[in-house]
């Protein structure tokens, strides 16, 4: 061997072994790069195509989504996690198209109301008709019952074989002391209320939407709900609510008009810790016709190992929804670009980013593309009842939905961090992407209860909820993203509008992929394992 090719030899196995001896993903060559916005277009552009018909779980572009996705793991070289040969863990749901009704009656008043317009109700029971006949009609507030909070909305009355007119949200204050001050805990959330009256025997629910106590428009639970719905069947002999429905405002004034009332009465009366509920001296009645099928739908599941003997037992989990809310006809597809195409098409380049670099994580990487995300979280309830790696051993979740698709921005927000010691990793890896952590800038929508994160929380497991930033380099274009945000809300959150758009830059989702990707290498080269922080959900 010549001498200057074993001087090279030498001088490199000295350059790896620095690199290797260093922690900082910035010391490691993992800068701006590794995470490529032109491949996430393409993933992004195929996933939000209309030959994907709007990735609803049980349909074959759903199906389609899910094995590309797989393909897409292969090439990267993730092994599959389900048994020895695939990258699919299928959830078993329940689909249910429904054709509602519903009326309301008192001593000198009848409303029917219009489904689709004036309401939207379905069931979750596996049953062909559902009926229920003049059910007394109570107002329980919001709904919520917390020793933590010191509230309880149902201390006064049994609501067994009732139907509960619920707000959503929680009691409004100006005390930072009040609940969490303006950041939305997990009572003020819909299923939170649902969940509460299941417990005490309810027949039913209807909740009231406003925009502002919602925080998103009518439109979008009209396109929520006025489609297939999907469900996990509840084990046997659990309690289930045979009606579960959502009513604008005006038809709630209407309701309470029928009762003497007003909405911005009951509120008011519902914001003082003295409320209790009580009967509206109306009955409501209501059935569903109900279509019923079985179907399974894939979470795709693919694996890195680490390369550290000891750490690479431990598990640092990435998860995107793929799942969107499918079409109505051929030209109406919601194609969900934006959530979660973008999310989707980020966590298959980190995939592809972690396997390209130089430096391999000490900790195993676990890549989960869920399902049913829409329909109430259900790819990922399904994966922590049932993981393919022990929970005990998944260290972190982190989690993408609904990207930012323009511009780099100097802040970021990651929700749920302050629950456990990732706030500290979080705030070290801006700081090394010369960016700053920013608070939700929206706390009063509880965003951090409405995606896949939260079932890893609830199950221990430090996690968190990347969400894009909205000061750019320029000081006086600072309003730019966060216009762009308020557009996205307002005209395409759940429309069939939420299309790809090849003006979209990608270098905001490639920003947010990379922070995803440095804070990976982060908590995989801390020999401690992240831990909880106590504090109040």
């Amino acid at each position: 061997m010549k001498p200057n090719t074993i001087l090279h030899y030498i001088l490199s196995y000295a350059l790896l072994a620095t690199l290797l001896s260093c922690e900082s993903p910035q010391r490691l060559g993992i800068r701006d790069g590794l995470v490529q916005s032109q491949r996430v277009r393409a993933h992004l552009k195929f996933l939000s195509d209309d030959a994907l018909q709007g990735r609803a779980p049980g349909y074959p572009g759903s199906a389609l989504a899910a094995k590309y996705i797989a393909s897409q793991f292969e090439e990267a070289g993730l092994l599959p996690a389900s048994g020895t040969n695939s990258y699919f863990q299928n959830v078993e749901l329940t689909g249910n198209v429904c054709e509602p009704t519903l009326s309301v009656r008192g001593n000198n008043t009848f409303l029917r109301l219009r489904p689709g317009e004036d309401f939207v109700a379905w069931t979750e029971l596996d049953q062909s008709f559902v009926s229920l006949r003049r059910k007394e009609l109570v107002f329980v507030g919001y709904g919520i019952s917390s020793t933590e909070f010191n509230w309880f909305d149902y201390s006064n009355i049994d609501v067994n074989g009732k139907i509960l007119l619920i707000l959503v949200n929680e009691p409004i204050s100006n005390s930072n002391d009040f609940f969490n001050g303006d950041a939305l805990t997990y009572y003020g959330r819909w299923t939170y209320k649902f969940e509460e009256a299941t417990k005490r025997g309810a027949e039913g629910v209807i909740l009231i939407h406003t925009d502002e106590l919602a925080g998103y428009g009518w439109n979008v639970i009209q396109s929520s709900r006025n489609r297939e719905l999907f469900y996990i069947q509840p084990d046997s002999g659990a309690l289930q609510l045979q009606l579960k429905a959502w009513v604008n405002r005006e038809t709630a004034e209407r309701i309470l008009a029928g009762a003497g009332t007003t909405l911005s009465e009951i509120i008011n009366k519902a914001n003082s810790s003295s409320f209790r509920a009580f009967s509206l001296g109306l009955t409501a009645s209501a059935t569903i016709k109900n279509v019923t099928r079985k179907l399974e739908s894939a979470n795709v599941i693919g694996i890195l190992p680490g390369d550290d003997p000891v750490l690479k037992n431990e598990y640092i989990c990435y998860t995107a929804h793929y799942d969107h809310l499918g079409k109505i006809d051929d030209t109406q597809i919601f194609n969900g670009a934006i959530d979660n195409a973008s999310g989707t098409a980020t966590l298959i380049e980190l995939a592809t980013a972690f396997s390209e670099s130089p430096i391999p994580s000490k900790r195993s990487l676990l890549f989960i593309a869920t399902t049913a995300e829409e329909s109430g979280l259900l790819g990922s309830k399904y994966y922590v009842q049932n993981p393919v790696v022990p929970l005990r051993q998944t260290v972190a979740n982190i989690n993408l939905d609904a990207l930012n698709v323009w511009r780099k921005t100097r802040d970021i927000v990651t929700l749920g961090a302050d629950y456990s010691t990732l706030a500290e990793l979080c705030e070290t890896v801006a700081r090394e992407m010369n960016m700053k952590i920013t608070t939700d800038p929206n706390p009063s929508q509880g965003i951090f209860f409405r995606s896949d994160q939260l079932n890893f929380f609830k199950k221990g497991i430090p996690a968190i909820f990347l969400k894009s930033g909205t000061r750019l380099s320029e000081e006086s274009d600072s309003l730019t993203i966060r216009q762009q945000w308020q557009i996205y809300r307002k005209q395409r959150y759940h429309q069939i509008s939420d299309e790809y758009d090849p003006a979209w830059s990608l270098a905001g989702t490639a920003q947010m992929g990379q922070f995803a990707l440095n804070l990976g290498f982060k908590i995989s080269s801390k020999p401690k394992r992240p831990r909880f922080k106590p504090s109040k959900m």
